[in-house]
């Protein structure tokens, strides 16, 4: 979904790419655009800061805390300069970089904390702008530990010069590290800027957000060339495949980051074809940004809210995309799923696919990063609870379903888990997508679910929130700490 523009038709398209060329000119010298003053640079890693020159093997050098660096520029006009690692650097620090020809580029107001990537859609990069009409109390962080990096896909849209090949650099040149002063912040990822401030309330480790997310892109268009056509897409939706990896991602392959942020799915929503095989591509994404980062970055994935009535006729197959991102938990290690399909749009807010309540969302992300990775909090009582295992009893009547993350205990949207037992709740289906029953389900125990089949029913799944709208009254069931269970469906081995 583009928040801005419309996906040329396909015939179209593939008619605008054959009349576009690659514009990469090597510059004479240039630091990479990735690297800026007010730059967030990732502690406790090697320091690479790399750029490009004419000048075949002349000589680059740098200076960094006191440590300097040198390198020659190769072959390929491209040079890296190495720094040693640091860890956090709360004090503001200069950068110099230069060669023997006289250029000369000088860096200020650097820090060293962790680097956080923002991936997916529109949902992802929806700015805090339209967000703020449900926070308006908000005050902008005007703290020295928090920096934003943004890239839009507007810009990628209007310059689809740039998709034809990966590119070596920022394409935009205006994008750049920033304060998150109003300005920048009204215009960052609303997501991202809610996470970072709540990590920034709970933490003291320098923050760097960076936005690489693309309203409307497809799996397909975030997958490098070689990639998507080996799994048969020889064409995008909104730019060519592989049009935002090379565009958003590509240039910043040899940045160091601490992990990935991530909101996507609803364009797979469309295509049943690309429904059904949603978990299968997520996980090839996240393998092959892993293996061309060169680092098994943590991978925080948020599952799609619900989008009233107008998000199931523009995206039928929505319901079966939730699914697929629970599966994907079992394909792509070291992943998480934050739940946001409570999070919808209100019913009088104009824009049914993107909810300005991404405060929540960010908050939930914010919880669960900080638990895994900063220790602060118990990752099971700020998660949402998920199920582990189904079977079915031995009298054939009911499947019980477990559960882990579940806090005080499971309970029904509104009660207390001690009000919850033996409660209903509602939600649960029994067998396949097309044929499924709507079933009777109860609270029998702190961590389980018991699911009353029902007579005829074909048992080979149980199904939880597998709806296309889904509201606090059609699915109720929470955790302890009151975050919904997420949609699933489990199979059930005979």
């Amino acid at each position: 979904m583009s928040q801005n523009t419309p996906a040329l038709p396909t015939s179209e398209k593939k008619l605008a790419d054959a009349n576009i060329k690659n514009t990469w000119i090597c510059p004479e010298f240039k630091v990479s655009g990735v690297f800026s003053s007010h730059m967030v640079l990732q502690r406790e890693q090697p320091i690479l800061i790399w750029g490009f020159s004419t000048a075949v093997g002349s000589t680059v050098k740098g200076e960094f805390m006191g440590e300097g660096s040198f390198t020659t520029v190769g072959e390929d006009n491209t040079w890296t300069l190495r720094f040693l690692p640091h860890l956090c650097v709360y004090e503001p620090q200069t950068m110099k970089i230069y060669d023997d020809l006289g250029h000369e580029v000088i860096f200020e107001d650097i820090l060293v904390g962790d680097v956080w990537f923002i991936g997916g859609q529109s949902n992802a990069e929806l700015n805090l702008a339209p967000c703020m009409s449900l926070t308006p109390s908000i005050d902008f962080y005007d703290g020295d530990n928090f920096r934003l990096f943004s890239q839009t896909q507007a810009y990628v849209y209007t310059h689809q010069e740039y998709c034809q090949s990966p590119q070596p650099d920022i394409i935009n040149p205006e994008w750049c590290w920033k304060r998150p002063d109003e300005a920048a912040s009204l215009s960052f990822s609303a997501m991202g800027y809610y996470f970072g401030r709540e990590m920034i309330k709970k933490t003291d480790v320098p923050l760097g957000l960076v936005m690489m997310c693309a309203g409307g892109a497809c799996i397909r268009e975030l997958l490098p060339e070689e990639v998507a056509h080996e799994i048969g897409y020889t064409y995008g939706a909104n730019v060519r495949e592989a049009g935002y990896y090379n565009t958003l991602i590509h240039p910043f392959l040899k940045l160091a980051f601490k992990g990935m942020m991530y909101f996507q799915g609803e364009s797979e929503g469309g295509d049943p074809n690309l429904a059904q095989r949603y978990d299968l591509e997520l996980a090839l994404l996240v393998a092959d940004e892993r293996k061309r980062f060169g680092r098994e970055f943590p991978f925080y994935n948020v599952q799609i809210s619900s989008y009233r009535t107008e998000g199931a006729q523009f995206f039928p197959w929505l319901d079966i995309i939730r699914m697929k991102q629970v599966d994907a938990l079992k394909l792509i290690p070291n992943s998480t799923l934050t739940v946001s399909m409570d999070l919808g749009a209100p019913d009088d807010y104009e824009d049914w696919a993107h909810s300005p309540r991404k405060l929540e969302v960010g908050e939930r992300l914010a919880a669960l990063i900080l638990a895994r990775e900063y220790g602060v909090g118990k990752e099971s009582e700020v998660s949402s609870p998920m199920p582990i295992s189904a079977q079915i009893s031995a009298d054939g009547k009911k499947i019980e379903i477990d559960f882990t993350n579940v806090s005080s205990g499971l309970c029904v949207s509104g009660l207390d888990p001690v009000s919850s037992l033996d409660r209903q709740v509602q939600g649960f289906s029994v067998g396949q997508r097309e044929n499924r029953i709507p079933a009777t389900a109860t609270i029998v125990s702190r961590c389980r679910v018991a699911v009353d089949v029902p007579d005829g029913a074909d048992i080979s799944r149980v199904n939880y929130a597998y709806f296309h709208i889904v509201t606090p009254e059609n699915a109720d069931l929470r955790g302890g700490n009151n975050l919904p269970a997420p949609a699933f469906s489990l199979e059930l081995k005979q």
